[in-house]
């Protein structure tokens, strides 16, 4: 496809949207340790419905050993509302690409960042409970 000669006048600049409860599609997930070597995932989102809304991204820390009883619940509650919004079973058999195309409910907020300007963020998951 040749890049000269392509119509971009159409082109949207990429927002960050308002924030409420919106449609989430999971377009990639990263699976890695923090700086201490904690594991975690982070799954990146789009925005169904908005199609210039900025994807944004959502940590979330695993169950480790050295994590206190109050961070072990937290770590997976966050992690049991993620699956709960997005239909997935995290004892099924696969890995976290398996979850790429899943759609869910969140309730997005939105704060200012210094480097990336305006952007989204996941306040709570929707689930059903």
């Amino acid at each position: 496809m040749p890049i000269i000669g392509q119509d971009s006048s159409d082109a949207l600049e990429p927002i960050a949207v308002e924030p409420g409860e919106y449609e989430l599609r999971i377009v990639d997930v990263k699976v890695a340790e923090n700086k201490d070597g904690n594991p975690y995932v982070m799954p990146r989102f789009e925005i169904l419905e908005v199609p210039n809304a900025k994807e944004f991204g959502r940590y979330i820390g695993l169950v480790h050993d050295d994590m206190t009883e109050k961070q072990r619940n937290s770590a997976k509650y966050a992690m049991k509302s993620f699956c709960e919004a997005f239909g997935i079973d995290p004892s099924a058999p696969g890995d976290t690409d398996d979850w790429v195309g899943s759609t869910g409910w969140a309730i997005l907020g939105l704060e200012e960042s210094a480097e990336y300007g305006e952007q989204n963020y996941v306040k709570k998951f929707v689930t059903g409970s």
